[in-house]
């Protein structure tokens, strides 16, 4: 059993902060689970906060660098698949934002590793304390708790259609062997989560929060400390892709989108009528007969939509082509 996790830093925006990454990195550091293998993953960083880091970790961890403009969804796609090359294939994939702390139950990892031995257990996260995204998605007031709500006796299972802010989550490597790579990446901004309980239910698998790990995200205030510019590489906004690539919008309204029973943002008939969402805002409900009883997708179609869609062609961008340099931990 091994885990491989990518602490994910930009330097586009020109906020770097070497201590912020230092402290949480120490903090994954902290854990006892042993079988993990850790990568720092910077995207056009200075060579000052480089050396600090390295200063700081040394040989311990594992850096993949790069300068090619990009947003977070490619740099951490590839900083596994270099991971992968270096170190064979691990159990599960854990992207980390950069604002993210872990616990000091040195533990919670382990614990989150451990749901791994649940094969229906497809992506995988702890509890986030603020801007999780919880109330927009499962339809309850911002100021109440997810537990006081569902209850805490197990870990919750994201329904198909809603989702939570990325921040920290463990993809299977049932997920990564199906799309070659864990994240979806035609995204470059905002939008991502949405697809993420469809990810799982294509392969049989399921999204879950889980009961026993809390991870703190951000200042104080629950707002992005906003020390990176993941979402700066190509203008933030909802459903920005990757140039190149088909618009959301031909994505989410053509005839395999509704047919595959996929779904997108929909959140957006929910709220509506509570803040004022653009007309053209994209969103689609999916089709819920195209799912079984454990919201598994009926057959392949949902998977080869999103390996079709979801994930960027190599004409768009080539991977292999991506210049970086991988330093492997000793």
């Amino acid at each position: 059993m091994s885990l491989m996790i990518v602490y994910n830093t930009c330097g586009i925006s020109g906020r770097e902060n070497a201590t912020t990454y230092i402290e949480n990195i120490k903090s994954i550091m902290r854990q006892d689970l042993q079988e993990k293998t850790v990568i720092f993953s910077g995207c056009s960083l200075s060579k000052n906060t480089f050396k600090e880091v390295y200063k700081e970790f040394g040989n311990k961890i594992s850096y993949h660098l790069t300068n090619d403009k990009l947003a977070v969804n490619q740099t951490f796609n590839h900083a596994v698949l270099k991971g992968v090359e270096a170190f064979g294939e691990h159990d599960g994939y854990m992207y980390v934002a950069s604002d993210v702390n872990f616990s000091d139950d040195k533990g919670s990892l382990e614990r989150l590793h451990k749901r791994l031995e649940d094969p229906g257990n497809g992506i995988i996260s702890p509890e986030i304390d603020k801007d999780n995204g919880y109330y927009w998605w499962f339809g309850f007031e911002e100021n109440e708790n997810i537990w006081d709500v569902f209850g805490r006796e197990k870990d919750f299972v994201v329904p198909l259609g809603s989702t939570a802010n990325l921040h920290c989550k463990i993809f299977s490597n049932k997920i990564f062997k199906e799309f070659g790579r864990p994240l979806p990446d035609v995204f470059v901004s905002y939008c991502t989560e949405s697809t993420f309980s469809f990810l799982a239910a294509a392969v049989q698998q399921r999204f879950i929060i889980t009961n026993d790990v809390l991870y703190k995200h951000g200042a104080d205030d629950g707002l992005h400390q906003g020390l990176d510019g993941q979402t700066q590489a190509f203008g933030a906004g909802w459903d920005v892709v990757f140039p190149g690539c088909r618009s959301m919008r031909e994505i989410v309204h053509s005839e395999e989108a509704a047919a595959c029973g996929f779904g997108h943002e929909e959140w957006v008939p929910k709220f509506s009528h509570k803040m004022d969402v653009p007309d053209d805002k994209v969103y689609l409900m999916h089709d819920k007969d195209q799912f079984d009883e454990n919201d598994h997708s009926v057959d392949d179609r949902l998977k080869t939509f999103i390996r079709e869609n979801l994930f960027l062609k190599p004409d768009v961008l080539n991977f292999e082509e991506i210049n970086h340099k991988f330093v492997r931990q000793s």
